[in-house]
């Protein structure tokens, strides 16, 4: 028999020295991740807006989700979306999961399946930006302001994404949302926790020049909150010339 209190004195000294690795692991995995999400990251080298050089895009959003409305005619005018659809003056582009974007959004589980595993993703396209958003019953359009070489930057960052036939036509998987004038799209990339839909988006503007962290960006709200934060949200006014009298 051993000395009372020595093996309760012991098993409790085994346990705390067992927590301090734990402790320990647990403080690196927070620090990385926070470093990850937080760590300041280098401006796009994208020109900034001007009075001269300006196009307007629109972030709508409905706290959760949010969809990026663009004129029509910043795609060349032979672009994929536009021969899909020729009378458009602007598009609503939407990207998402697969399975998640096809429901009504309410279904929990069905919105936890789609951030683990990484899962297939989709375009959700409509026409004309606007009047189509209504379909997200959006609480909110932001009007955000790129440069010309910004939009280019956009365009081509979206065709990283789309998925074309051999005809160069893009894949058309369903109706979407908006009836009568709306498409579900093959996409690329997965739609996984650390690429949700926000993300993605956050990630298009920062190709358009708007100096966003896109890793944190995961609910809408707080997209739209950086975005008026750090980006233009109307194209500059030009100066009127004063002329000699």
């Amino acid at each position: 028999m051993g000395v009372p209190g020595e093996t309760t004195d012991g098993g409790r000294e085994l346990s705390q020295l067992s927590r301090r690795p734990l402790a320990a692991t647990i403080t690196l995995l927070g620090v990385i991740v926070f470093a990850y999400l937080y760590a300041p990251m280098p401006a796009p080298n994208v020109p900034a807006p001007t009075a001269t050089d300006c196009i307007e895009l629109h972030l709508y959003s409905n706290g959760f989700h949010s969809d990026i409305g663009a004129p029509a005619a910043i795609f060349p005018d032979d672009h994929p979306l536009r021969r899909l659809y020729p009378d458009a003056q602007s598009f609503l582009i939407g990207w998402g999961d697969e399975k998640f974007y096809y429901s009504d959004g309410t279904d929990l589980m069905l919105g936890l399946d789609a951030l683990i595993p990484p899962s297939a993703s989709v375009f959700h396209i409509a026409y004309n930006a606007g009047p189509s958003s209504a379909y997200l019953s959006p609480n909110d359009d932001t009007p955000i302001a790129v440069s010309h070489e910004g939009a280019q930057r956009f365009v081509a960052f979206v065709d990283r994404f789309l998925v074309l036939d051999a005809a160069g036509n893009p894949i058309r998987i369903s109706n979407g949302k908006v009836v009568g004038r709306s498409s579900f799209l093959r996409s690329r990339g997965s739609f996984h926790l650390l690429q949700v839909c926000n993300q993605w988006m956050a990630r298009a503007l920062r190709a358009a020049g708007v100096n966003v962290n896109a890793r944190a960006a995961w609910l809408a709200g707080p997209l739209i909150r950086q975005v008026r934060k750090v980006g233009q949200t109307s194209c500059p006014a030009t100066t009127p010339s004063t002329g000699s009298g």
